[in-house]
């Protein structure tokens, strides 16, 4: 991929997230913790439905794209099932919404369904129009269409605050299905040659079975892996409080420094690593890549680490807790990012149905530690149940990848990202008791990473060294 297209996929995240950190501390401020508890709820349904719709066959079209000799009809087969199963699902839940309101957001107002299908059908549509873009690397209009909405959101928050008017969870709802809503119309626009000439596609239906075979087994492991992150929130919602949920969400949001890293590479890598597949290329450079991977995941672990304490200059004295939980709550996206590397097996084997198990085995290990801990630990339960539920997901993708494809080096992975996490989880249990200087502890390990990974500083320097060569 040429380094301009990976700039413009850098581009989005990193410059939402810089959005972000403007805009959670005013929404921390404006709207009160019980309502962003109930915003982290909505997120939830929102990524749930997403799971369930797709039927996997987001990852098929990733998968089949390169060896396909007709994309607009591969994009059909794979976009068409998921819509109508949105259909059902509505026609299915629309007699009990007020139950199903009063179940999620603890209030009976009717309204709040119809954002919330509304913003499942806006999101759906958008998944699968930010494929074409992603598959035909124009990574700067994929860029553009995260920090639109972005900007769109802090514009309307800003207005809330500035203005005084009466914040509740029905604005702040809003507020956030505006920002999906323009995502989808800016993807429309992207690609709209495309989805014009797909209109007249026919489906094939035996390219469809081809296509479920492979993503279906994915549709389990997609909803084993949305329990996966969805059972603190649930845990947090039933054994504790919505303040309590509200913590847990703003540490999840500031987790978003780990979130730019994962989408940057999760964008660049399927697509890349299966067009080597298709041409040929020789795999053992996915070893390299893992090796520069997790030394750039050591890095983030550690910055985060020194450099928690500023949030407390930003957020109200509800969530001084915070700080001490935002090392540990990166741990899911890094281990996740990561393991798109070690697992790469899997996908090219088509073996998906391994997914299942492994992501079931990670719930089941959050579901008892949350049961656990979230009682009496609240939010810092909730934070470490995911840690450790994701380093049990990495090892076993890991593991089961190089089972099924080849023997990788492994070791150096496990014990530093052991070391990572124990760190981050001491520091949550110890939260308490900890001296006002404690964020320099991260120093310890930063010294333990440069002298172990300096080959792959020394690689990364050189990787960028020619690559500006090359661009002078």
């Amino acid at each position: 991929m040429k380094i301009s297209n990976i700039l413009g996929y850098a581009f989005g995240p990193i410059t939402a997230a810089l959005i972000g950190v403007v805009a959670l501390p005013i929404t921390a401020w404006v709207f009160s913790p019980s309502d962003i508890g109930r915003l982290n709820v909505f997120q939830v349904c929102l990524s749930f439905g997403l799971l369930l719709s797709t039927f996997g066959l987001d990852r098929a079209y990733i998968r089949e794209y390169h060896e396909s000799s007709d994309r607009l009809h591969l994009f059909a087969a794979c976009f068409l099932p998921g819509l109508l199963l949105i259909a059902v699902l509505v026609v299915l839940t629309l007699p009990v919404r007020e139950s199903a309101v009063q179940w999620l957001y603890s209030t009976r107002d009717a309204s709040l369904y119809l954002i919330t299908v509304l913003a499942l059908v806006a999101n759906y549509i958008s998944r699968f129009l930010s494929l074409i873009v992603r598959m035909q690397e124009r990574g700067w209009a994929y860029s553009m269409s995260q920090v639109l909405p972005k900007l769109l959101s802090l514009t309307l928050i800003g207005s809330v605050f500035l203005s005084g008017a009466h914040a509740n969870f029905r604005l702040l709802q809003g507020i956030t299905f505006a920002s999906i809503l323009v995502v989808m119309l800016v993807f429309a626009w992207n690609t709209r040659q495309d989805w014009i000439q797909m209109s007249s596609a026919r489906i094939r239906w035996a390219e469809m079975r081809k296509l479920l075979a492979y993503g279906f087994p994915l549709v389990f492991s997609g909803l084993a892996y949305w329990g996966l992150t969805a059972t603190s929130t649930f845990a947090l919602r039933h054994w504790s409080s919505l303040d309590e949920l509200a913590v847990y969400s703003v540490v999840n949001s500031f987790a978003g420094a780990a979130v730019i890293f994962q989408s940057i590479f999760a964008t660049i890598w399927a697509p890349t690593v299966y067009k080597w597949v298709a041409h040929g290329i020789d795999m053992r450079r996915v070893d390299v890549v893992a090796r520069h991977a997790l030394l750039i995941v050591c890095l983030i672990f550690i910055a985060v680490g020194l450099f928690s304490w500023t949030v407390d200059y930003l957020l109200p004295p509800h969530y001084r807790m915070v700080k001490y939980l935002l090392a540990a709550a990166i741990a899911p996206s890094l281990l996740y990012t990561l393991s798109e590397v070690t697992t790469v097996g899997i996908g090219i084997s088509r073996r998906t149905g391994w997914t299942i198990w492994i992501t079931v085995a990670a719930l089941l290990v959050n579901a008892a530690m949350s049961w656990w801990l979230v009682p009496q630990y609240g939010s810092a339960g909730a934070v470490l149940s995911n840690a450790a539920a994701f380093f049990v997901f990495f090892l076993l993708r890991t593991e089961v990848s190089a089972a099924l494809w080849r023997q990788f080096p492994r070791a150096k992975l496990y014990v530093m990202l052991c070391g990572m996490i124990s760190l981050a989880a001491a520091i949550v249990g110890s939260a308490e008791r900890l001296p006002p200087l404690y964020p320099f502890i991260w120093l310890v390990p930063l010294g333990i990473v440069i002298v172990v990974c300096r080959s792959e500083i020394f690689d990364m320097f050189a990787i960028a060294k020619n690559r500006l060569g090359v661009r002078t």
